[in-house]
């Protein structure tokens, strides 16, 4: 479907499943940037970091999202495994927890909690120049 899209003005931000395997069937300079979300668990590091390398394979430039950072151990743990990687920190927030129990979206429910300004500033990077 997305290669269907025609012009070089589309952008197209898509919420893919976890893991590698949507990374790994996408063909070589098919995506400009491809947002990879670590939480600070192994298991997602080491799944992020393998998307990172995929991704980096394939042409993209790699945007590597630190999620649900509690302290410094948890941004530690992401930072070592995702080395060289742009990193965007996105703090553990309870407005996020109180929009996702509520079925709501995080900004509606605090605009200006941290996890929302993380956010708002990734969305107007991905959106910048050069993007």
């Amino acid at each position: 479907m997305l290669g269907e899209l025609e012009g070089e003005t589309e952008i197209v931000v898509a919420d893919l499943e976890a893991g590698i395997g949507t990374v790994l069937r996408m063909l070589p300079g098919a995506a400009d940037v491809v947002v990879v979300v670590a939480e600070p668990s192994a298991k997602a590091i080491d799944v992020a970091a393998r998307a990172t390398r995929v991704a980096a394979a394939r042409k993209a430039r790699v945007v590597a999202i630190a999620n649900r950072v509690r302290d410094d151990a948890d941004l530690d743990a992401i930072k070592a495994g995702l080395t060289g990687q742009e990193l965007i920190v996105v703090p553990e927030d309870p407005a996020v927890t109180a929009a996702d129990r509520d079925g709501a979206a995080p900004i509606d429910v605090d605009a200006e909690s941290p996890a929302v300004r993380a956010l708002t500033a990734l969305a107007a990077q991905l959106a910048g120049p050069g993007s």
